[in-house]
């Protein structure tokens, strides 16, 4: 008798032992379930709209619209050539965002990691009229490395991002803001050329003091048809094939509407480009546009933009400046 009565007690402990682990296995099944480990899954083949919106008060929606291949970038009333990459930067670094932990599973956090409507930065991707992904970007940190820092061992940075149909908030790895920026200079092209060196046959130099042609022959340069500096025009050369601005001016006006100064690029499977620069305040000292973006203004004193356009026509022809 007493031999069944513990057998029966042994299979109630069982059983009950049996129950707790399918109730634990089930409700930690659910949770893993509910967190996400990719935030953002789209097939950027169908993607036609991406719409960046910065917090409140730091500026207009910045709009990417598709056609066939190409996008167009509009903000506020304005449309802007996008930077060629800019598109693929949105896609790469939201498709490759990986859920690290979870931050936040009510709104009593949002704010505070701003992930809000009006603290965070919203992103959506468009299928049509259909919203196929949208999320917020909200406060970035960064955590010292254990120990010295290294190349390898940088320490570790991490941005808090929320799914706007979801309370819960998650950390990511990486600084998602660098690559998805607020404001839409940072989707603008600022390429004013784009060549190859072997290309280019002819460039023609409007100076103040007058015009100057700088002409190959014979796979020599001749300026004016004179002979130039090999070395300092292959130099010249090398960095006209590939000009790009640094800082936007658009709200800058010229003192005159003649460029004081003009280059034009001329060669082989290409377009002739134009890049002009007009008489500016003392901090700029020049507006640059160039025929490839002509909506663009850049300032020609920023990253000495103005100096690697328009040449020295004395050192092309390797004359020795007189302070030398």
């Amino acid at each position: 008798m007493m031999s069944k009565i513990l057998n029966t007690k042994t299979l109630l402990i069982a059983l009950v032992v049996l129950i707790a682990i399918y109730f634990i296995s089930t409700l930690g099944g659910d949770k893993e379930r509910s967190f996400e480990s990719e935030l953002v899954t789209v097939d950027t083949a169908k993607v036609t709209k991406i719409v960046v919106t910065p917090k409140l008060g730091s500026g207009d929606d910045i709009i990417f619209t598709r056609t066939g291949q190409e996008w167009k970038l509009e903000s506020g009333d304005k449309t802007y050539k996008p930077d060629v990459h800019a598109t693929n930067q949105i896609f790469t670094e939201l498709l490759k965002m990986r859920t690290e932990r979870v931050a936040a599973t009510d709104k009593s956090k949002w704010n505070e990691l701003q992930v809000s409507d009006s603290t965070g930065t919203r992103v959506r991707f468009y299928d049509g009229n259909d919203v196929v992904a949208d999320i917020y970007i909200g406060k970035f940190s960064y955590t010292q490395p254990k120990g010295q820092q290294t190349q390898q061992n940088r320490g570790k940075m991490s941005t808090c991002v929320r799914p706007a149909e979801g309370d819960n908030v998650y950390v990511v790895d990486g600084f998602i803001k660098m690559s998805i920026p607020a404001k839409v200079d940072g989707y603008r092209s600022k390429t004013l050329s784009l060549l190859r060196n072997e290309d280019i046959t002819r460039i023609t130099l409007g100076y103040p003091e007058g015009s100057y042609t700088l002409q190959k022959q014979d796979a020599k340069w001749l300026l004016n048809a004179q002979p130039t500096d090999s070395a300092k025009t292959m130099a010249y050369i090398s960095k006209l094939c590939r000009v790009t601005g640094s800082t936007f001016i658009d709200d800058v006006k010229p003192k005159s509407s003649t460029p004081e100064y003009i280059v034009k690029i001329e060669g082989n499977n290409f377009a002739p480009v134009e890049i002009k620069a007009f008489p500016a305040d003392s901090v700029n000292q020049f507006i640059i546009v160039s025929s490839l973006i002509p909506e663009s203004r850049f300032s020609g004193s920023k990253g000495n933009l103005f100096e690697r356009v328009f040449p020295s026509i004395p050192e092309l022809l390797g004359i020795p400046n007189e302070e030398e």
